[in-house]
């Protein structure tokens, strides 16, 4: 007779086939293979609120602002091997779905990097925190999905993964308008599309008016100066000249209240800013941040959109 050690030794070891079996056929939908070329904001859907995209060394410096400590610290081996991070907060025009296990809010994510495909896949089948669901798992207490669909791909989000899998399978264009293409290849970006909508009222407190196309910053990190700091250059784009002519003493006074809402005690630099016309692109550059006071910022974003989104 087989002793009760022996057994729980065989039903371990069951499981643990049980799970590798479970991944591999999972895993048997041919590897998602993205493109160099393609931009990682689109791969986490074209009606986000907000996008954000990173380079590697801006990621692992600012992404752990954006979540508690505890989930923090549990980022760094992921962003360790992250190359490229886009962001989506938030879905424009839509209801938002429920998060998983009352998460903090809706966002999707595509970290590009070093990442072991199958080995991946592998170390979340182990872990019990993580549980199968399609083609990826969940984590209902984090309020987590996430795949690994292809090598050097890691897709997350507070929905359903299916239309950031199926994005990545066919990624559509960029969300920024290609007028803005030579500063949406900064290090960091931030994309708001028709910031007058909803996100801007949540952090300037009131309702402005304005009919933006959309709001973009982009930022790279200034020469060494001892403390870590980025160069920033802030871009509203409109439909056309004629509108970006009415409306310009509106977009100033809106970057007045947007700064103080963002950056607060560390907004003096960033409201000096002297902005001018470009046919339809009314932007400033010469904004000096530092990596706390940009963090800082990011974090409040969110925290605007989630204001702006919690129901009522």
């Amino acid at each position: 007779m087989m002793s009760h050690n022996a057994l729980s030794h065989r039903r371990g070891a069951a499981a643990i086939v049980a799970a590798c079996a479970a991944v591999l056929a999972a895993g048997c939908a041919a590897p998602i293979r993205v493109d160099k070329s393609v931009d990682a904001l689109a791969l986490v859907g074209p009606d986000a609120m907000v996008y954000a995209r990173m380079d590697a060394a801006s990621a692992r410096a600012l992404v752990p602002s954006l979540v508690p400590a505890d989930r923090a610290r549990a980022l760094d081996p992921l962003l360790d091997r992250t190359r490229c991070i886009a962001l989506g907060l938030g879905r424009s025009g839509s209801a938002l779905e429920a998060s998983v296990g009352g998460g903090s809010g809706d966002f999707d994510a595509a970290f590009l990097g070093d990442f072991p495909f199958r080995a991946a896949s592998l170390a979340l089948a182990a872990d019990a925190s993580w549980k199968r669901e399609g083609r990826g798992f969940v984590n209902e207490e984090a309020g987590i999905r996430a795949a690994v669909p292809g090598p050097g791909l890691v897709l997350a989000s507070s929905r359903s993964l299916d239309p950031l899998i199926a994005g990545a399978k066919s990624p559509g264009p960029s969300p920024i308008p290609a007028r803005l293409e030579g500063l949406a290849s900064s290090e960091i970006v931030i994309w708001v599309p028709r910031p007058f909508s909803g996100l801007v009222a949540s952090i300037v407190g009131e309702t402005m008016d304005i009919p933006a196309v959309g709001l973009l910053v982009a930022a790279a990190p200034a020469p060494d100066q001892g403390t870590p700091s980025y160069d920033a250059t802030v871009a509203f784009l409109m439909s056309d000249a004629e509108s970006a002519r009415i409306f310009r003493p509106a977009l100033r006074l809106a970057w007045y209240g947007i700064a103080r809402g963002l950056l607060g005690a560390d907004a003096d630099d960033a409201l000096g800013l002297s902005f001018s016309l470009d046919g339809e692109v009314y932007r400033a550059s010469g904004a000096r941040l530092s990596a706390p006071s940009l963090a800082a910022a990011l974090a409040r974003i969110k925290e605007g959109y989630l204001l702006e989104q919690r129901p009522r």
